[in-house]
């Protein structure tokens, strides 16, 4: 039979760092993605159009990973540290869904971009809500990794 020390026991650290990062995942999905900006050579400015994360289809799943990661962290606080560590998966659809979203032909930013010498110059740009994703979306993975390889204490 199982002993009541086997089970699996809730490790707070990872798991808070789970649902903190995994609502900040969701909230980067609304953020400016990327953007089509003119550099005007003459005048020395330049102008954005930003393109947000939930804007395109990525973005809703940033969202969706975001807020799936969150739940599996409160989970991991009250069950165990498997539930948190299964916030790996979610992390996981987000790193893919930017990556996607970079690698999508159909964006306007990717078909434009063009420019006259010294005068004007049009080309895409990432902003910073995709590198914010980004980076929770790896900072999310990175709670749940700490949750799977966790020790177990030695028996006796």
């Amino acid at each position: 039979m199982g002993n009541v020390a086997d089970a699996p026991q809730p490790s707070l650290i990872p798991a808070l760092g789970v649902v903190v990062a995994g609502l900040a995942l969701a909230v980067t999905g609304v953020l400016p993605w990327a953007g089509l900006t003119a550099e005007f050579g003459l005048l020395h400015t330049d102008f954005t159009y930003a393109v947000h994360g939930t804007e395109d289809g990525a973005g809703w799943f940033v969202v969706g990973s975001g807020l799936t990661a969150s739940t599996l962290g409160i989970l991991g606080m009250s069950r165990g540290w498997l539930f948190t560590g299964l916030a790996i998966l979610p992390g996981a659809v987000a790193a893919f869904s930017l990556a996607m979203f970079l690698t999508d032909p159909h964006t306007l930013a990717s078909r434009l971009s063009f420019g006259i010498s010294g005068v004007l110059n049009v080309h895409p740009t990432i902003l910073y809500g995709w590198f914010a994703a980004l980076l929770a979306s790896i900072v999310v993975a990175g709670f749940a990794c700490a949750a799977l390889i966790r020790r177990r204490p030695t028996q006796s």
